[in-house]
Parts: structure tokens; sequence; C-alpha cells
């Protein structure tokens, strides 16, 4: 294997082993709102996950491959006012992984994204009414 796979693979399992072992990732098997998704990590000294690169993007998907959930909440909205995508952690987005392209940044109907089991783990913008089983990544 080339250097940069073999580098791949052992991010991507130490990535696991930190969402397994160190319990620094949890999933969480109740559907809520976007919202609420959001208040039950925070009030647990947590956030809705992101994701910044495709090694956690993979680790991720892994994980979520392993409930029977077709859409997990990601911390990501759209702003309101000017329409772009934030991570509500302040983390810079990096890594992107929509669906269809990234979503207009005129501001939507749809301001809230998932990763979708059934789109090969993809992310789609969609209301933030639904409701999602979702994952807190601890601090």
């Amino acid at each position: 294997l080339a250097q940069s796979t073999k580098d791949y693979f052992v991010d991507l399992f130490c990535l696991i082993y930190s969402i397994l072992v160190s319990r620094s990732f949890v999933w969480i098997n109740r559907r809520m709102t976007w919202s609420k998704a959001m208040d039950y990590c925070r009030e647990r000294n947590s956030n809705l996950i992101s994701i910044s690169s495709q090694v956690e993007q993979d680790a991720i998907a892994a994980l979520v491959n392993t409930t029977n959930s077709t859409n997990v909440w990601l911390g990501l909205r759209q702003s309101r006012l000017f329409g772009f995508w934030f991570w509500i952690d302040e983390k810079p987005l990096s890594y992107e992984k929509w669906v269809h392209g990234p979503p207009s940044q005129l501001p939507a109907s749809s301001p809230c994204a998932a990763m979708s089991q059934q789109n090969n783990f993809s992310w789609i913008n969609v209301s933030c009414s639904e409701t999602y089983s979702f994952i807190c990544r601890y601090k």
C-alpha cells in the first residue's frame, strides 16, 4: 500500500477506536428535531457531530451503518440571514459531502443538514423540524 493509503487507514482506525472506546462520540438513538438534538448534546457538555475530513466522514458512516437510522443529524446548519452553511461547534467548513453538490446559498426552507444512509452517507439539507437520531461529540 502507498504511504498515503496506510496513513488513511491508521487515521481511520484511530478515529473508530476513539468512537468505540473513549466514547468521545455517543450515538443517541432517540428521534428529535434538530434544535432539541442540539440542546440535548449541549446540556451534556457536547455538540452535534461535525465532520472535517474524509476519515471522519468514513468513521461516522461506519457508526451510522451499525444502526437502523436512515438519516442522522449533523451539527451543520444554514444562516437564515446570509445563507452560508456553518458548523455549530465553530469548526471551519473545510470538508463537504452533499448528495447533489452544495445547496443554494439563498436562505432555504431546509436549513439543517443530516447524513443520509440511503444516499451512501452523503449529506442532505432538510427541514429542522424533521426528527432523526443523532451523535453527540464530547469536547
